[in-house]
């Protein structure tokens, strides 16, 4: 066995033996000292020209672009001679702030990972939301696909970073987050932006990606006795997060993407050993023995939490003229990837069977581009194959879908 799987293997024998699934606060404060120990022992993983090569021959990165194929949409005329005023006539051109917040999926974690210490590298440069490394030829991701409109793009996440690294840039994500750290991370995010020379607060126009949930869905959830309660706090977390966006910065739009269903992951077939104990440590409240009569009650009150996230974004005080909520349901329908065989394809995986290769962040940018070019209430809510369908702005509409703009 490679030695660096073994030390992982043993060091979460030791984390179930010690700690056993316990309180969050017991686990994050464990896992965020194995996460810098991991970052110094491997160096940035999406650098290394080694790791990338096995990387390829893994199959776990999109294919590249040639050079020779144009970018697939007309990138001309979509930016304004002047800034708009309102929410429902910008186009993607007139983002000049890109930004987002989350949890592990946001930061990052183990995009390129070949081996399952590397899982804990946050390969925030690459991540679907906010990664601005490379172009779209090589990692697409929504930066990735906004630079071909505006250039200028600033916020996103330059390489592999942790939130608190200036490379992070408009990215305070940070794993194991859960939903009530949401207006904590808010607050940061703010104090970035409005301390940043870059920014002109009044004029620039600013795009925010939100999930949150995974978290709470997998860590937390099975240790609150009142699921109700749960549910209260959420609204409560997520109405506090958008008021504290709409009263500090003009000119926002934020895209509010639904946590995904992780009872899923309960479907993998041929799963590898060492996923086995990683499932256990990184999603206790689906994989623990103790917990598992309870998944079908869980599983129903995610589907209580996606709809929550919808009432909230729609919400009269979230649809402003220089402010918007929007939802964005690709996540809703997330399913395990098959193979040939109709077997699970961890290529789309990382080595711990739980967060997402950088194959699947380019299909989920791919996804959430496509919600941005839908109206409001025709949107796709599944992925699809990376660039089998990729939409467009047009000269009939050439405006990132809102509520009003949608006729709705």
């Amino acid at each position: 066995m490679n030695l660096r799987i073994a030390v992982i293997l043993l060091l979460c024998d030791v984390n179930a033996q010690l700690f056993g699934p316990g309180p969050l606060d017991t686990y994050k404060q464990y896992f965020r000292s194995f996460r810098s120990l991991a970052f110094n022992l491997l160096g940035r993983t999406s650098e290394n020209p080694a790791n990338l090569r096995k990387a390829r021959q893994l199959n776990i990165l999109q294919n590249e672009v040639p050079v020779s194929t144009p970018f697939p949409c007309n990138v001309t005329g979509y930016r304004s001679l002047q800034p708009p005023t309102t929410v429902d006539q910008v186009r993607p051109g007139d983002i000049d702030i890109i930004a987002a917040m989350g949890d592990s999926l946001t930061a990052g974690y183990g995009l390129v990972a070949t081996e399952v210490l590397q899982v804990f590298m946050e390969n925030r440069g690459l991540a679907w939301s906010i990664g601005g490394q490379d172009t779209w030829r090589k990692y697409l991701t929504l930066p990735n696909i906004l630079k071909e409109f505006n250039p200028n793009l600033i916020g996103y996440s330059l390489r592999d970073s942790f939130s608190t690294d200036r490379n992070s840039q408009f990215n305070p994500a940070e794993g194991a987050a859960i939903s009530s750290e949401l207006p904590y991370m808010t607050k940061v995010l703010l104090t970035r932006i409005i301390n940043d020379p870059r920014v002109n607060l009044k004029r620039h126009w600013k795009l925010i990606t939100v999930m949150i949930g995974a978290n709470n869905f997998c860590l937390d959830i099975c240790y609150q006795a009142d699921l109700e309660y749960v549910l209260q706090e959420h609204r409560r977390d997520m109405i506090q997060t958008f008021r504290l966006l709409r009263d500090n910065l003009p000119r926002t739009i934020v895209n509010l993407v639904p946590a995904p269903d992780v009872t899923v992951l309960k479907e993998m077939t041929n799963k590898p050993n060492t996923c086995v104990f990683t499932n256990r440590i990184e999603c206790y409240c689906l994989f623990a023995n103790q917990f598992v009569q309870h998944v079908k009650k869980y599983h129903d009150i995610i589907k209580r939490w996606q709809q929550l996230d919808e009432e909230i974004a729609n919400m009269p005080e979230f649809q402003q003229d220089e402010f918007t909520v929007i939802y964005q349901p690709f996540s809703l329908s997330l399913k395990l990837k098959e193979n040939a065989q109709n077997k699970t394809d961890y290529s789309y995986m990382s080595r711990d069977c739980f967060h997402l290769s950088q194959k699947y962040h380019a299909e989920s940018a791919n996804a959430l581009w496509n919600n941005m070019m839908q109206k409001v209430g025709q949107k796709f809510d599944s992925l699809q194959p990376l660039f089998e369908k990729f939409l467009c702005p047009s000269e009939e509409h050439p405006y990132i879908f809102t509520r009003n703009n949608s006729n709705l």
